[in-house]
């Protein structure tokens, strides 16, 4: 900013690895000509989601986000900034302070207080730039935990704001943003914990210490999956573009990602925890690590599947409560092992790309 034009009444902002369509501010600026608008959205995209079926489905995933959530949010004024793509005026960053340094996603911390002010904000689900995606199945976990990890210093930051007289952000806004954090990593962490609770209570089921839960008490988990996909599949097919067998891999890629928003957003809640910005790795070819990045999730998978077959073959009464249980040990490690399949199909397929390069014989 320092180096910003003192006249220039209107901020754009692009990642370094954009390619912009030479009509966004010709289409967009205009938008500002209304004196209550201080920021003008519009979504990310990626050019390189051919590289490989992982990344097709990455691409996918992204793409609900803007198709679907974005677009429900603008119709109440309460849309997520994610920086790229976005057009500021100016007197409205410099109301909100500027670019804050105290959080790892200060471009929605930046939009939040620019709301927080009174604005309006606009969003167009049409797309006006298209980036790099994560190199890697670990590059993408990294970003998603770093966009968990920001938000809950977001929420940590701004939530006396969401008090009554303490701000100029309606019922609307406070709901949607409300609603948002819950439904994101409040839900994941509920889902782990609860993953990691029915293991606890495994043994004592399989060797009958103690009773069995009551199936009432075990249906809501198995509703909540079913409404889950059922929601995740009628939004897609009514408001995102995308083969069926992209939207498979965007459910794939969606389920993965439980346990590092989880642990991501339960790091960042502890007191005194300090996180940091963690770059994303984009634009070169094949894995840039070695390391096996889902070792929690395979774990944590295999126990869940061996805790259901386990409780599964002690059920010498065929009790449907403890079947039901079974059941729920199994749906439990899908998102677990979600991650272990896109990361073993990741290596699969770089083993077979090296597989395919011939040595120059004279």
């Amino acid at each position: 900013m320092a180096q910003t034009a003192a006249d220039a009444e209107i901020i754009g902002v692009i990642d370094a690895d954009y390619v912009v369509d030479p009509q966004w501010l010709g289409d967009l600026v205009p938008g500002f000509a209304d004196p209550e608008v201080g920021l003008i959205q519009a979504p990310q995209d990626h050019r390189d989601g051919c590289r490989s079926s992982i990344h097709a489905a990455m691409n996918a995933e992204y793409a609900g986000f803007f198709d679907i959530g974005m677009v429900e949010r603008n119709e109440v004024n309460a849309i997520i900034v994610h920086g790229t793509m976005c057009l500021i005026r100016r007197t409205a960053m410099d109301a909100a302070g500027g670019w804050s340094s105290d959080t790892i996603c200060e471009d929605s911390d930046l939009g939040l207080t620019i709301l927080e002010l009174g604005w309006r904000a606009h969003y167009t689900n049409r797309r006006y730039g298209w980036g790099l995606l994560p190199q890697d199945y670990l590059a993408f976990k990294t970003q998603r935990a770093r966009w968990a990890g920001g938000a809950v210093q977001i929420v940590k930051k701004h939530w006396r704001r969401f008090l009554p007289g303490m701000s100029l952000l309606d019922h609307d806004q406070k709901r949607e943003f409300a609603f948002g954090w819950l439904s994101w990593f409040g839900a994941e962490i509920v889902a782990v914990a609860a993953a990691l609770l029915n293991l606890i209570w495994v043994p004592f089921v399989a060797f009958q210490v103690v009773a069995t839960p009551d199936p009432l008490l075990m249906l809501p988990i198995v509703a909540a999956f079913l409404i889950s996909i059922l929601h995740f599949v009628s939004a897609y097919r009514t408001r995102v573009a995308i083969p069926y067998l992209q939207m498979l891999g965007a459910m794939v890629v969606f389920m993965s990602v439980q346990w590092t928003v989880a642990s991501a957003a339960f790091t960042a809640a502890l007191p005194a925890r300090k996180n940091y910005f963690h770059r994303t790795r984009k634009g070169r070819g094949g894995i840039g690590h070695t390391r096996f990045a889902t070792m929690p999730e395979a774990v944590l998978g295999a126990l869940l599947v061996a805790g259901g077959i386990t409780v599964f073959a002690t059920n010498f009464y065929r009790l449907v409560e403890t079947d039901l249980f079974a059941g729920i040990l199994i749906i439990q490690s899908l998102p677990f092992l979600s991650a272990v399949a896109l990361e073993g199909l990741e290596r699969l397929s770089e083993v077979r790309k090296i597989g395919t390069i011939r040595p120059i014989t004279s």
